[in-house]
């Protein structure tokens, strides 16, 4: 080989690398733009997920109190009939108790 055929012979080494480093720059900037495309989509999925959570908790809550509302309601009632039911039933037994003794 002559210096000629050396010379162009680098020359070609030298350009394949660069064109070798080019495409390294592009798939490397491909990599980082697809890395921040697919954090994008992962928060937007974590704040879908985080609003169906709340969103869940609510209606949660809101079926355990009303449910607990409800229980309180029917107590109460149930309470004030007993009441209501006891107060008939002695004053009926104290009508028959002056009734008898009346007489």
């Amino acid at each position: 080989m002559n210096e000629l055929e050396t010379l162009q012979d680098h020359e070609k080494r030298i350009r394949r690398l660069e064109e070798s480093d080019i495409e390294q720059r592009m798939q490397l900037a491909s990599i980082e733009k697809s890395q921040a495309e697919i954090k994008l989509m992962i928060n937007e999925n974590s704040k879908e997920q985080q609003k169906t959570l709340n969103e869940f908790t609510e209606k949660i809550v809101t079926t355990f109190t009303s449910n607990i509302t409800e229980d309180n309601k029917t107590k109460n009632k149930i309470k004030f009939y007993n009441t209501k039911e006891f107060w008939a039933i002695t004053a009926a037994v104290v009508t028959a108790v002056v009734a008898y003794f009346s007489k």
